[in-house]
């Protein structure tokens, strides 16, 4: 087993066996190490902008590819941590995923693998420029949270669709030109951010989400609102503001919210 003089010697260990490797066709995760270095530092100093907490342990995006040759790296970590590498396969304690965006090249693209973890329940990908996600979204069951703000997505991923458990999903500050009537699968939906894209409408079926609590739709281009969204006793919180509304349409929903009184928010403003 190797000895260590010092945390600052592991972190630099850990450096050059990732570099000297293929890390990005690794299928492990670092536990052994737990508190002893701090985690989020090392996977935005090395790691290409992922932090990703599973179960307490932060650790780099690289390791979600299928493996491939990754037998050398496997016995460096074991000569490193002197523990096995079945230790270091946490998989199912992974339940958040973030990608940070001071730390990413222009031409980077999401591990496929990220959508396979089976507890995963929140992930952010937000800011970092992309315009697609993998085709293999879907496959991520437990996921509850989706963060895709201020990217560049044209159009709305379809796989979205599938993720029966999604509650969150930020779109915010995208270039969304349209949005998919199939937004009505998503039965638990209570919280959608479509601020700051270029829809000019929206689907007249969305009073068929009926855990819808809040809607922010401020700074497109809309020019009606569909009546049926009237009926949606859920929603508590509705933003229009900057959008090309007439006047006439606004009053209809601040009278709206009037009657509802204390029990909705209705925002034409900032």
């Amino acid at each position: 087993m190797t000895s260590l003089s010092s945390h600052r010697d592991l972190v630099d260990r850990l450096r050059y066996t990732f570099i000297t490797a293929d890390y990005g066709e690794i299928d492990i995760l670092i536990a052994g190490l737990r508190k002893k270095v701090n985690f989020e530092d090392l996977c935005e100093e090395f790691f290409h902008g992922c932090s990703i907490d599973a179960g307490g342990y932060l650790v780099p995006s690289g390791f979600f590819y299928e493996p491939s040759g990754s037998a050398s790296l496997l016995y460096a970590m074991y000569e490193l941590l002197g523990r096995s590498p079945e230790t270091f396969l946490l998989k199912h304690r992974v339940t958040r995923v973030k990608f940070l965006k001071k730390n990413l090249s222009g031409n980077f693209r999401i591990p496929r693998g990220i959508f396979l973890l089976p507890r995963m329940e929140a992930l952010f990908i937000r800011g970092i420029g992309i315009s697609r996600l993998p085709e293999n979204i879907d496959k991520a069951p437990a996921l509850r949270i989706l963060d895709l703000g201020f990217n560049r997505f044209t159009r709305f991923p379809g796989k979205i669709l599938k993720l029966s458990k999604l509650s969150v999903l930020n779109m915010s500050y995208n270039r969304l030109t349209a949005l998919p009537d199939g937004i009505v699968r998503l039965k638990r939906l209570r919280i959608l951010n479509i601020k700051g894209n270029l829809l000019s409408e929206i689907p007249a079926d969305w009073h068929r989400l009926q855990s819808l609590h809040t809607l922010d739709l401020s700074m497109n281009r809309l020019k009606t609102v569909p009546d049926s969204l009237r009926t949606l006793v859920t929603l508590k919180e509705l933003r229009l503001a900057y959008n090309e509304l007439p006047a006439a349409l606004e009053a209809q929903w601040e009278k709206k919210a009037r009657e509802e009184g204390a029990q909705g928010s209705l925002s034409f403003g900032s």
